[in-house]
């Protein structure tokens, strides 16, 4: 996983019981410990904070969540100097939508190299532009809760071959629009090969060690076989050379098939000509 980059996506309703949000943020929490420590990083989207907690100052969307852990992490790290998350906001966040905790946490990040913002205009600031960001920047996903907008950027990183792991954790979504990581799920349990297309065979082994929804998993646990899964399969997918190079073999054994009735008659040609030679001295 080192170099890679995973987009965390998702969210809880605001009616969500308290159990499985305090479950949902735990697992956040440890997911992103586990990718920074196998050298990955997380990709996010910071905005407003403050709308997204409720009455008991709960987050029902976890981007800080986990820019919390990568501080967190970057300040009891002995590594070298690296980056640990991709960020994604519009340009006039800082200044209208993150409070003055958010804006010194990213300072801090800043200030030790450990980021990297893509900032879009506030004129274009679409959920479909952050989203199409996100899916650039990211290598692959983890989908906890949300609604249309998660199951939208699932499907489209699974269209564009990077591995994503939808969680079973059923806890609605902010905007109420749908299941988006628990509809993801079910379409995983039914062709786990497109949301791990080398190493789904694992994924089918392993389902039942990534549930979350009875309650009866370690959240711990959970978060360290996930990241797992998606270590085994990037690390699969970061392989081009051997890859290239089978094809460029098979390519070239293509061409000589091709080429071989001009083979056969340049071979003819010269074994004419060598039989002419004891004629001509």
């Amino acid at each position: 996983m080192k170099g890679k980059f995973i987009l965390i996506s998702g969210s809880a309703g605001q009616s969500c019981p308290a159990d499985k949000l305090d479950v949902a943020s735990r697992f956040v929490r440890s997911f992103t410990g586990e990718v920074l420590s196998r050298g990955g990083g997380v990709v996010v989207l910071a905005g407003d904070q403050a709308i997204t907690d409720d009455e008991h100052g709960a987050p029902h969307i976890f981007d800080w969540l986990a820019l919390r852990e990568v501080e967190r992490y970057v300040n009891s790290t002995t590594e070298s100097s690296r980056s640990y998350a991709r960020i994604v906001m519009s340009d006039e966040a800082p200044e209208l939508k993150i409070d003055d905790a958010g804006l010194l946490l990213l300072r801090n990040l800043e200030q030790r190299n450990a980021v990297e913002r893509y900032h879009i205009r506030r004129e274009v600031f679409t959920g479909g532009e952050y989203r199409k960001t996100m899916v650039d920047r990211a290598d692959a996903m983890l989908a906890i809760g949300g609604g249309k907008g998660t199951y939208a950027v699932g499907t489209e990183m699974a269209a564009r071959g990077k591995p994503v792991l939808p969680l079973d954790l059923q806890l609605g979504s902010r905007a109420n629009d749908g299941d988006g990581a628990v509809a993801l799920h079910r379409e995983m349990t039914a062709d786990p090969g497109r949301f791990f297309p080398s190493t789904h065979q694992g994924v089918i082994d392993r389902a039942g060690l990534v549930s979350l929804d009875r309650g009866i998993s370690d959240v711990v646990a959970v978060a360290r076989v996930s990241a797992e899964m998606l270590a085994g399969e990037l690390e699969v997918l970061q392989l081009p050379e051997q890859g290239s190079t089978a094809k460029g073999r098979m390519a070239a054994a293509w061409h000589f098939v091709r080429a071989l009735p001009f083979v056969a008659s340049a071979i003819k040609i010269i074994e004419w000509v060598r039989g002419l030679v004891p004629f001509m001295l």
